[in-house]
């Protein structure tokens, strides 16, 4: 998103890379089968062949598809992002491909003219949708805040122009020069007022569907990505109000201080700023409860006075092997079972169920076997104090007041093993004694009644993370979860891999 004034070299050098010959024998394109794939693609514009979309795929494909290679193991961090606030939006999922054709990807490019991070936001543009910008932070480089900040410029454009093809292309121009077109042209076809547009928003729209195409169908060219480490495709934000040293968030958290700089490009400094309304610190999600008791601990006004514990020393990057922080569990999937709902109820987005299972769509079959990552547990930084209580057999349910649904039965033996106590989106209502040589801890009684939306919404693996030692005759009973959890296999060397070092980091987009 650049001023126009400052476009035109922009423009002469993205055609002379776009329509530059490629030459590279061992990459086969074969535009027969392509073209077909391509117009039945669903997408939230009707897909259009064009020579300029070809030549955006052929690029993408070329040297054996490296770099489409690198865009989608990049997608496993950014897209379940992307489609949190997509969803909170209302907006169409597909408008997550928008992100490759601006920056590839990479959180920290910067284009000639000045635009800088995901989603291409110049100095002027990102104040006015509230990013800070000054010595200390640059939220354009910010994965969540710049997110937020898209999608409320195009769901403006959106609403502006009723038509997503020129949406987009008033997000490469700006409002403008679209308005200034369509007078010339006498529509609102952005087909058809293309001419009258400068010569790169007129590829803007091709750009857009030839990343939409490579997203979906990139399996289908022998195109296997490496994938990042867990810890960076299930992340959290949380808000910051203290000035905080990445050193401490390295002790407190467990990770060693580049994961935490690369993690959070917004700040160019070691350290996050003080500031009244907070900043995002974005860490995986199961290192995030260990930061919050840290930064709640040091809350002047903290009512229960928690003594603050000895800060851990700082992990050394050769000491940190996230592949041994996660398992593997099984899920079969039931009748009726959607991806966006499985994904809530697991804590996930849906692209890290799609990613993890090589799903070539978001619909789902019966019987359909998923892999479910879970955390080998959740770190923290208090100790945690709990009453004990030992009892023989127990039944958990999870209550839902407001509507009564068919539910089924799980085997304790089928699902994570529990770390922490419930919070107060779970509901343990625990009777019957047991013998005292059993080690089990489990809460007394603590029921807490909560509404379906919520219910679905909490994750299983942190609502029974929240509960200590495992019984093997516990049985969960679940909401409208359907399918079956099978007993989560030992791990051995199945994380996924580790992306190779792309050669494009400081790219725009395709050019």
């Amino acid at each position: 998103m650049e001023s126009s004034y400052l476009r035109h070299f922009m423009a002469s050098l993205f055609f002379i890379l776009l329509f530059s010959p490629l030459t590279n024998a061992n990459t086969v394109f074969n535009s027969d089968e392509i073209r077909p794939r391509f117009e039945a693609m669903d997408c939230m514009i009707t897909p259009r062949y064009t020579t300029e979309v070809e030549s955006y795929i052929k690029r993408y494909l070329a040297y054996n598809g490296s770099q489409a290679s690198r865009v989608m193991a990049r997608a496993a961090v950014y897209f379940p992002i992307y489609e949190k606030f997509l969803r909170d939006h209302d907006l169409p999922q597909d408008l997550k491909y928008l992100s490759i054709v601006e920056s590839a990807l990479i959180p920290n490019a910067t284009s000639p003219a000045g635009a800088k991070g995901l989603w291409q936001f110049m100095t002027e543009t990102g104040r006015n949708y509230c990013l800070t910008i000054d010595k200390e932070v640059d939220e354009r480089y910010c994965p969540y805040n710049s997110t937020e900040a898209a999608m409320q410029y195009l769901a403006k454009q959106f609403q502006r122009f009723g038509s997503w093809e020129l949406a987009l292309a008033s997000y490469n121009c700006g409002p403008g020069t679209i308005n200034k077109a369509m007078k010339r042209a006498r529509s609102d076809n952005y087909w058809t007022i293309s001419k009258y547009l400068p010569r790169e928003t007129r590829n803007f729209v091709p750009a857009f569907l030839g990343a939409a195409y490579v997203a979906n169908f990139y399996h289908l060219h022998d195109i296997e990505p490496e994938y990042p480490s867990l810890d960076k495709q299930v992340t959290e934000a949380l808000k910051v109000f203290e000035k905080v040293d990445f050193s401490t968030v390295a002790a407190i958290t467990g990770l060693p201080l580049d994961v935490i700089a690369e993690m959070n490009p917004a700040y160019k400094k070691d350290y996050i700023p003080e500031n009244t309304e907070g900043y995002d610190l974005i860490l995986p999600r199961r290192v995030s409860s260990a930061m919050l008791e840290y930064l709640e601990a040091r809350r002047p006004d903290n009512a229960e006075n928690i003594e603050m514990p000895p800060i851990p020393d700082i992990v050394d990057t050769a000491d940190y092997k996230p592949e041994e922080l996660y398992f593997q569990s099984k899920y079969v999937v039931a009748e009726g079972d959607k991806i966006g709902d499985l994904a809530d109820v697991f804590n996930v987005a849906p692209y890290n169920l799609k990613v993890w299972n090589k799903l070539t769509s978001y619909q789902l079959k019966k019987g359909q076997e998923l892999t479910i990552w879970f955390p080998t547990e959740f770190h923290h930084f208090l100790p945690k104090e709990i009453r004990i209580e030992v009892m023989p057999a127990a039944e958990v349910t999870i209550v839902n007041p407001m509507e009564i649904v068919s539910q089924e039965t799980y085997e304790r033996d089928n699902l994570p093993v529990p770390t922490e106590m419930p919070t107060s989106i779970s509901t343990l209502n625990v009777s019957q004694a047991c013998p005292p040589s059993l080690n089990v801890v489990v809460p007394p009684v603590a029921v807490v009644q909560v509404s379906k939306a919520q219910a679905l919404k909490a994750s299983v693996a942190e609502k029974l993370s929240k509960m200590i030692t495992p019984l093997k005759n516990i049985k969960i009973t679940l909401p409208k979860l359907k399918g079956k959890l099978a007993k989560p296999a030992t791990p051995k060397n199945t994380k996924p891999a580790s992306p190779k070092q792309s050669n494009d980091e400081s790219g725009h987009g395709l050019i």
